[in-house]
């Protein structure tokens, strides 16, 4: 799109007067107090109907001002921001991913949605069983950090502490040092060294720990935020869903990327963007982490935030 400097000028000086926080109509008058340009508001004005003829901007009603189209909103992060090589293989411990997602919620009340880490992709440093109740075992498979993912399996018919003790040892030699899905992977292939009576439910089990271990999950904050300022009654699927759908779209796509209303699969998001970016564990693709805003948010500082994303666990 073929736009002179100082048109490309008046129109990033709108976008930034209207991602504000209020979404206000931006009037020629205002651009140029708040802006301190050294124009006259007639030739702020003349520049805001190309801008309009172009479809960037529109009034909403006679002398109301300007505000940004849904086109206008592409070209400005297309061409105003270099998204894609912000957050660049972004490695976070899940801790720092709850935290940032606490933290832009709180300062821009908005809504974070963050696929937490593929338990899968964890590495097994020891596994312990312990006599859980009357009819399970609890299996507690342990990182080199100490941290475990814990999963309760149905005790043999034949059970005893010795017999535990042997399914612990066997657990260990299949799960040592490998990842948990390696680890399940193994469980399967060396179902024939496992100790006799465990053999009977060691399917079960494995399945049992597949379907726990593989399980999609994740956060959503502030919530409360997007609700209000959209008015919303009805509950929306914000969760999993929506970032299996966004995964959908930006696969493939580093750093950080843009979803605006169009591309939403609600229609209640009308006057949202996401703004997503991927995160990895050993520069293995991990899951996503997605802001949903109002357009009128602060989104030049919530780049900004993003712009030093790579500080954070990087």
């Amino acid at each position: 799109m073929n736009i002179s400097p100082r048109d490309q000028l008046v129109f990033s000086a709108v976008m930034s007067l209207y991602c504000d926080g209020h979404g206000v109509p931006v009037a020629s008058s205002k651009l140029v107090k708040q802006t301190g340009m050294a124009v006259c508001s007639a030739t702020v004005r003349n520049a805001m109907a190309r801008l309009e003829k172009a479809g960037l901007l529109y009034s909403p009603h006679t002398s109301a001002g300007r505000v940004p189209t849904e086109d206008g909103f592409k070209f400005w992060f297309e061409q105003f921001f270099e998204l894609g090589e912000l957050g660049q293989y972004w490695q976070p411990e899940q801790s720092q991913l709850v935290e940032f997602a606490h933290t832009l919620s709180q300062k821009y009340k908005v809504c974070c949605c963050v696929g937490l880490p593929q338990v899968s992709s964890q590495t097994v440093f020891r596994v312990e069983i312990l006599d859980f109740d009357a009819d399970t075992w609890l299996v507690l498979l342990i990182d080199r950090s100490g941290q475990s993912n814990n999963i309760c399996i149905n005790k043999p018919e034949q059970n005893s502490d010795q017999l535990r003790y042997q399914f612990a040892t066997w657990l260990n030699t299949v799960f040592s040092q490998q990842s948990l899905m390696e680890g399940l992977h193994r469980m399967r292939a060396m179902a024939n060294t496992a100790p006799a009576q465990c053999k009977v439910l060691l399917a079960q089990w494995t399945r049992v720990l597949a379907q726990q271990l593989g399980s999609d999950n994740s956060i959503v904050v502030g919530e409360r935020h997007l609700y209000n300022q959209l008015e919303l009654t009805k509950e929306l699927q914000i969760g999993v869903n929506l970032l299996h759908w966004i995964e959908d779209r930006l696969a493939f796509k580093n750093g950080v990327s843009v979803l605006l209303p169009h591309d939403l699969p609600y229609s209640e998001f009308k006057d949202c963007i996401v703004l997503s970016v991927p995160y990895f564990a050993n520069l293995e693709y991990q899951s996503r982490f997605c802001i949903i805003a109002p357009r009128i948010t602060a989104i030049e500082s919530l780049i900004t935030e993003f712009s030093a994303i790579g500080e954070i666990g990087g």
